[in-house]
């Protein structure tokens, strides 16, 4: 029962988001300084994050799986949350990717501390909002905004269960050995950071197309995204035409 309810409050938000989606995007553009398709992109995929996690909790956090076990006994696996979880979430992302962490949380079953990028508190705030709105307990999900000493404060708390983080590759390390350092169980950690991703091009591939999306994935958030385009390897025979294009 409690988890078809978390399942339809974070179905209700996806529904609420989309309904206040230029809302949404007015934001992120004047906050996060993204351009008209990026916001509209974004608002998109938090309304996704929402959906998925909604049906991944149905699906793993139900009736509970039977487990292989001797005659006349029963063995049942269920998940069930931690505690308290720390999302520490970016700038460059700063709707989708705080969502994402805080829904997951929060269909699991784990109470949330959210601390969103010191540049766009805005942003996740009103998310923080619609999360309420949609049904979402106060008690469940508090708003901690600030710069990264915040943050470190909130990792070194002795009594958080979990650490969501998406960021630099060295705070993510950082964080790893503050919870590395503390005595009782361990607390896990989930971390996304950088990543060297590549475009491999070939000689049938439209260079205008090519040049397009390689301007667009290097160089939205300033390149600095984790999906931005990092090395582009072209085919010999059309390398010369496409790097001329890309540069024009």
């Amino acid at each position: 029962e409690r988890v078809q309810t978390r399942a339809e409050i974070l179905e209700k938000a996806a529904n609420l988001l989309e309904r206040r989606a230029a809302h949404f995007v007015a934001l992120l553009q004047r906050e996060g300084g993204k351009t008209l398709d990026d916001a509209l992109s974004e608002v998109r995929e938090a309304v996704d994050f929402c959906r998925y996690y909604a049906a991944s909790g149905r699906k793993h956090f139900g009736a509970g799986e039977t487990m292989p076990g001797p005659t006349g006994e029963s063995n049942v696996l269920e998940l069930r949350g931690r505690g308290v979880f720390v999302a520490i979430s970016p700038w460059n992302f700063p709707l989708a990717i705080f969502l994402g962490q805080v829904t997951a949380a929060l269909m699991a079953g784990n109470a949330v501390v959210a601390k969103p990028a010191e540049q766009t508190p805005r942003i996740a705030a009103a998310a923080v909002r619609l999360l309420q709105e949609a049904g979402v307990p106060h008690s469940a999900l508090r708003l901690v905004p600030g710069d990264g000493r915040i943050g470190a404060a909130l990792v070194a708390q002795p009594d958080i269960a979990g650490v969501v983080f998406t960021g630099s590759t060295e705070v993510a390390r950082s964080i790893n050995r503050t919870l590395a350092a503390k005595d009782g169980p361990i607390v896990p950690l989930i971390a996304e950071t950088g990543g060297i991703n590549a475009m491999i091009v070939d000689a049938t591939a439209l260079p205008e197309q090519v040049a397009d999306d390689v301007v667009t994935s290097a160089f939205r958030s300033a390149g600095q995204r984790c999906s931005a385009l990092r090395l582009l390897f072209v085919q010999d025979d059309v390398a010369d035409r496409m790097i001329e294009m890309i540069r024009s």
